[in-house]
């Protein structure tokens, strides 16, 4: 009998702690969820007082491409030109080598051998 009520007592311990838990972990599951949701609400403020900011600087990148626009467009049409000119100047380079390489070889070309009579 004395075993049962020790065991009773224990019993009835275990299940105040377990509600004593059971109320701390309710706090601070609510402490949690109250921070998490200020934390949220102060993200979400920040973020729109950011807004204006941002597209400001949308804004002000939209333009600046805007105004770059002509100017890659020329840069492109001149190194364009400079591409077409090289080669050309190559091209002319390439025929004026293999005419002077075709005037050289045929002048150093051996005249044909003359057959040697045999006795």
């Amino acid at each position: 009998m004395k075993r049962i009520t020790s065991l009773a007592a224990a019993a009835a311990a275990l299940l105040a702690l377990a509600g004593c838990d059971q109320k701390t972990s309710d706090d601070l599951k609510q402490k949690v969820e109250t921070t998490a949701e200020k934390a949220k609400e102060a993200a979400d403020r920040g973020i729109e007082k950011a807004k204006p900011k941002v597209e400001e600087l949308i804004d002000k990148t939209k333009q600046a491409a805007k105004d770059a626009e002509p100017k890659l467009k020329e840069m492109g049409e001149k190194a364009k030109e400079v591409s077409q000119d090289a080669f050309e100047k190559g091209k002319e380079l390439t025929d004026s080598a293999a005419e002077k390489l075709k005037e050289a070889t045929g002048d150093a070309s051996p005249e044909p051998a003359t057959p040697t009579p045999t006795p």
